[in-house]
């Protein structure tokens, strides 16, 4: 069957956060406090709202937790409910608070903004724009998408070959995209987590999870009448560093 493209695209963090987007975070989160406190009154507005609106629904989630075989569980589902349902003053005195000019919620956005850097993991994956285009998540399902854009950003870290085509069912490839990124995202972020920490077996398993979501949605898309696909993640044990692969043939 001959191969129509093929695409293996390695997985690189960013050294850091640009500046300039951690700035732009810091503000734009900041210049949001007057709406998230709108919003939040909005929706619990008094302690009945909060009674039926959050402490309820918090509780019967809590209490799922329980152990059945607990000591006296009774008597602690009930003192957690009770102490949530006669928490709206405290929990409202709370987000007035937080949420006014200067309060702890604009405080803590420039505290933990150093936090931010974890989100090289992400970046890395999918790209910044303006500055190295797309990553290979995105990469990797371009060239099976039709997306020829990609093929102008193709660096060190591509091996890529053949003519970008579009392997998806008639109006699924939007579909395809929007499930393949975040799933490709999320499998390379988490193992690399291990793959740092040393940990092998975790690793190879957010793998075969990852592939296994990959096969149950994206690939399911495809127009299996004209072409074989394969897309998957993967750790290539030379270049030390994991991979997103992709291969369309013709049937």
């Amino acid at each position: 069957m001959p191969v129509v493209v093929e695409y293996k695209g390695f997985y690189v963090p960013l050294a850091a956060v640009p500046t300039e987007l951690v700035s732009e975070w810091e503000t734009t989160l900041k210049g949001e406090r007057a709406r998230i406190l709108n919003a939040l009154l909005e929706k619990i507005p008094n302690a009945s709202a909060f009674i039926n609106r959050l402490a309820v629904p918090a509780h019967e989630r809590w209490s799922a937790f329980v152990n059945p075989e607990w000591a006296d569980r009774l008597m602690v589902l009930l003192k957690h409910a009770t102490k949530l349902k006669g928490a709206f003053s405290s929990w409202n005195d709370g987000i007035e608070n937080a949420f006014k000019e200067g309060g702890t919620f604009e405080t803590n956005v420039s505290a933990k903004k150093d936090k931010l850097q974890k989100l090289r993991y992400v970046v890395g994956g999918t790209g910044i724009k303006y500055k190295t285009a797309w990553g290979p998540a995105y990469k990797a399902i371009g060239v099976i998408s039709g997306d020829t854009r990609v093929t102008v950003y193709m660096g060190a870290n591509d091996i890529f070959s053949g003519t970008v085509t579009n392997v998806f069912l008639e109006g699924a490839t939007k579909y395809a995209r929007a499930i393949a990124v975040p799933a490709i995202i999320q499998g390379l972020v988490i193992a690399q987590y291990a793959h740092e920490a040393g940990l092998t077996t975790e690793r190879s398993q957010v793998i075969s999870i990852v592939n296994s979501k990959l096969a149950n949605t994206v690939l399911k898309m495809v127009d299996t009448n004209r072409f074989n696909v394969t897309l998957n993640l993967g750790f290539d044990s030379v270049a030390n560093k994991l991979y997103v692969y992709t291969k369309a043939e013709t049937v």
